[in-house]
C-alpha cells in the first residue's frame, strides 16, 4: 500500500480495540476541570493592538487570570490563541451566553425527547453540555486555572486592518508574528498554544505544520484535511456552502464590535481595507463557479498554500472530528498523514455534525467533555503536568452503528481490502429506488447497462445535513439521516443480510464502469448501512466528474492487490480529460473514511446518482455537457465493484 510520509511504519502495529481505554484518567481530568480554580476571576482587556511588520494592525481581546477585585494577576502564564475571521466579539458573546446558562442552571436534558422528530435537534443542542461552546468561545474556567486566552481578528476581518486572504500565506505569516508578540508580553511565561473550531482549527494546524517558533501545542476541533478535496471542489464540483460562507464573512467584516468603535479602534486604514474588497471576491467566485473556470477556482497554488502540512507537524496536536462533519471525517485522513511518538498526536471522532462539536462527549461510557480534553491537553504539554493524557488514544472513535473504541492506529491493520461486486440481479430490498441491484462476492454473469436520470437531492438528504452543519435538524424531517428519500431516483446495489456482525475500517473506493451520452457526466456515490426495517444510513460519500477521473499516484492509496483504496483526483486547471460520448470509461471514485459495524440482519448498499443539490454543483457548461444522460455498465469483463477494508473473520465479499 502506498502511504504518506511517516505513516508506513505504523501499519505493522497491532490495533488495540478495548472498547474505551482511560476511563479512570478521564474522571480525574473532569474533576480537575470542574474543581477549585487557582484564581478567582477573569480580567478582560478589549481592543488590544498587535502591530505587524507590514503596517497592518490586528485587534484582539485578552482574557487573563484576575484577583478578586478584578485586576489581572502579575503571574506569568501560558497563552492560548484563537485566530478567527468571525469577529472576536462573537466568541466573547458565546462566553457571555455560556456564563448565563451556567448561572441559571440551564442545560440540555440527557434523556432523548419524546418526540422523535426533535431527536436530531436535541443532539445538536448537546454541544452545550459536551463542552463545544466552551472551546469555541472563551473558557472562563480555563483562564482561572492559569492561562491567558487571546482572541484575534485575522487580517481584514472584525476590527483588524488589511485584506482578508482566507488562510493564505500572508495570513499564515501573521500567525508567526502574533505568537512572537505573545511571547514578548510580561504576562506570558513563554508557552503558547493554539485552539479553535473549523476555520480557527485550520489556521492552528497550519501553524503547527509551518513549525511556528514558540508554538508548543494545538487543540483543533473539526478541521479540514484538504480544502479543495473535502469541500471546495470535491471530484471537480463546487458546493453551495462556499459562496454563502464567504458572503457571511464579507458582511461580518463591516460590523466591528461597539467596544472597538468606542475605543477608537476603527480608523481610515480600516475603512480603506474594506473598500478595496467590499465583498471579498464573492461575486467573482460565484461567477467563476458557474462558468467552471477562472483564477480563483483553478488556483491550485492557493489550495496548496491553505492545506496544512500535516507531515511536518512536530508539536503535540489533538484533533477532534465527526463522521457527518461538513469536511467529512477529515480527522482520520489527518491522522493517516501525521505521526508523532509518545502520544503527542491524538484523534477523537464521533457521531455528529459540524454544528454540534462535543455533543457525544461527557456521556456515560464515552470520553470526557471537549473542554475537559482541551484543559488536560494544554496542562500536559504547556505546563508539564503529568496527567497521563499522552496515553489516551491515540485514536478514540465512536464506531458508526457501534460503541466507543480505542485504537492504536487507523485504519485497523487487520482490515483486509475486499471487493463487493455490483450486479443487476435484484436484491428485493430496494423497491423504492429507480433500480434495485445486488452487491455480492462475484462479478455479474452477463452484461447489462442501466441509464441514470438526474434527480435533485434537495433538503431530504444526509449530504445536505452534512453541508448545513446539521442545521436542517430544525426541519424535523427523517430524511436528515435516512437516505431512502434521496435513493428514489438512484441506482442502488444492496447486499444480502449479514449472518453475523462484521466491520469495515478505512477509506473506500468505487471502481465503476460508466458511459456518458454527452461530453461530461457527474457521478454522486454513497455507501449506506441498511437496517432490517429499511432505514438506510449513509456511512460514506463521494463525487466525481468524468473529466476529472485522472489520478495522482503519488497521493493515492492502493491495496496490496493493486486496487485503489483512496484515489486522488487533481482538480486544478489543466487536469481535465476528454469524455467521448458513448465510449465506456472506468472511474475510481474516492469516498470518505469509514469505521462501521454492519450488524446481524443489516445490509451494505451502494447508491449511485447523477446529482445531489445543494452539496454538489457542477458548472453550467458541465451540466450542459452532461444533459444527454449517463449509464452504469455491469460487465463481467470489466466489472464494477466497491473496494472496502474488511476486518478478517467477515465472510462476505471476495478478495
Amino acid at each position: 500500500m502506498t502511504t504518506a510520509k511517516r505513516r508506513s511504519a505504523q501499519v505493522v502495529l497491532p490495533a488495540a480495540d478495548t472498547s474505551l481505554a482511560g476511563g479512570g484518567l478521564a474522571e480525574q481530568w473532569t474533576a480537575v476541570a470542574d474543581g477549585p480554580s487557582r484564581y478567582p476571576r477573569v480580567a478582560f482587556t478589549p481592543n488590544v493592538s498587535i502591530p505587524l511588520a507590514d503596517g497592518t494592525v490586528l485587534k484582539a481581546q485578552v482574557f487573563r487570570p484576575a484577583h478578586a477585585d478584578g485586576t489581572p494577576v502579575t503571574d506569568r502564564v501560558p497563552v492560548l490563541f484563537n485566530l478567527t475571521p468571525y469577529n472576536k466579539s462573537v466568541t466573547h458573546l458565546a462566553a457571555w451566553l455560556l456564563r448565563g446558562l451556567r448561572r441559571f442552571g440551564i442545560t440540555v436534558p440527557a434523556t432523548p425527547p419524546k418526540n422523535p422528530r426533535l431527536f436530531e435537534l436535541a443532539e445538536l443542542a448537546r454541544a452545550l453540555p459536551g463542552g463545544g461552546l466552551a472551546t469555541f468561545g472563551v473558557n472562563d474556567a480555563l483562564v482561572r486555572s492559569g492561562y491567558a486566552q487571546v482572541v484575534v481578528d485575522v487580517r481584514g476581518t472584525g476590527a483588524s486592518t488589511g485584506d482578508w486572504g482566507m488562510l493564505n500565506d500572508v495570513e499564515q505569516r501573521d500567525t508567526n508574528e502574533v505568537v512572537a508578540w505573545a511571547r514578548a508580553q510580561p504576562w506570558c511565561d513563554g508557552s503558547v498554544g493554539m485552539y479553535g473550531i473549523s476555520y480557527c482549527s485550520i489556521n492552528a494546524l497550519q501553524a503547527a505544520g509551518n513549525q511556528v517558533p514558540g508554538l508548543g501545542a494545538v487543540f483543533a476541533v473539526e478541521p479540514v484535511s484538504d480544502i479543495s478535496r473535502d469541500l471546495m471542489k470535491t471530484g471537480g464540483a463546487q458546493t453551495f456552502f462556499m459562496p454563502f460562507w464567504m458572503l457571511a464573512v464579507a458582511l461580518a467584516k463591516w460590523l466591528p464590535s461597539p467596544s472597538d468603535v468606542a475605543r477608537g479602534g476603527i480608523g481610515p486604514a480600516w475603512f480603506a481595507a474594506r473598500l478595496r474588497a467590499p465583498l471579498n471576491r464573492v461575486i467573482r467566485y460565484i461567477f467563476e463557479g458557474l462558468r467552471g473556470r477562472g483564477a480563483l477556482i483553478d488556483n491550485d497554488e492557493y489550495f496548496q498554500q491553505v492545506s496544512p502540512r500535516f507531515e511536518d507537524i512536530e508539536i503535540p496536536t489533538f484533533v477532534y472530528g465527526a463522521w457527518d462533519d461538513i469536511f467529512g471525517p477529515a480527522a482520520l485522513r489527518i491522522h493517516r498523514r501525521t505521526w508523532l511518538p509518545g502520544g503527542k498526536f491524538q484523534v477523537v471522532i464521533n457521531e455528529g455534525y459540524h454544528g454540534s462539536p462535543g455533543a457525544q462527549l461527557g456521556r456515560p461510557g464515552g470520553p470526557p467533555r471537549l473542554d475537559v480534553l482541551q484543559r488536560a491537553w494544554f496542562d500536559k504539554w504547556l505546563k508539564g503536568i503529568d496527567n497521563g493524557i499522552e496515553g489516551y488514544g491515540p485514536v478514540t472513535l465512536q464506531q458508526q452503528n457501534g460503541g466507543w473504541h480505542t485504537l492504536d492506529t487507523y485504519p485497523r491493520p487487520e482490515a483486509v481490502p475486499q471487493r463487493f461486486y455490483l450486479d443487476a440481479e435484484p436484491s428485493g430490498f430496494a423497491a423504492h429506488t429507480a433500480f434495485d441491484g445486488s452487491l455480492g462476492g462475484a462479478a455479474p454473469r452477463g452484461r447489462t447497462e442501466h441509464l441514470l436520470h438526474r434527480r435533485l437531492g434537495l433538503l431530504k438528504s444526509p449530504t445536505t445535513s452534512r453541508l448545513t452543519a446539521g442545521m436542517t435538524a430544525a426541519l424535523g424531517t427523517p430524511g436528515l439521516k435516512d437516505s431512502r428519500y434521496f435513493e428514489r431516483g438512484a441506482l442502488t446495489f444492496t447486499s444480502t443480510a449479514a449472518a453475523e456482525p462484521w466491520v469495515i475500517s478505512g477509506p473506500l473506493n468505487l471502481h465503476l464502469c460508466t458511459k456518458a451520452m454527452g461530453t461530461e457526466a457527474f457521478w454522486v456515490v454513497s455507501v449506506t448501512d441498511v437496517a432490517p426495517d429499511g432505514f438506510s444510513r449513509m456511512l460514506a460519500e463521494g463525487a466525481l466528474l468524468a473529466s476529472r477521473r485522472g489520478v495522482d499516484e503519488g497521493k493515492s492509496l492502493r491495496s496490496a492487490d493493486g486496487d485503489y483504496l483512496s484515489p486522488w483526483h487533481p482538480t486544478a486547471k489543466g487536469h481535465k480529460l476528454p469524455v467521448e460520448p458513448g465510449v465506456p470509461i472506468i472511474l475510481d471514485i474516492d469516498l470518505t473514511e469509514v469505521d462501521a459495524v454492519i450488524e446481524t440482519g443489516h445490509r451494505l448498499r451502494v447508491v449511485i446518482s447523477a446529482a445531489s443539490l445543494p452539496r454538489y454543483i457542477p458548472s453550467i457548461p458541465e451540466l450542459w455537457a452532461s444533459r444527454h444522460g449517463q449509464s452504469v455498465i455491469l460487465d463481467p469483463g470489466a466489472p464494477s465493484y466497491l473496494v472496502a477494508p474488511v476486518v478478517e473473520g467477515a465472510h462476505f465479499g471476495a478478495a
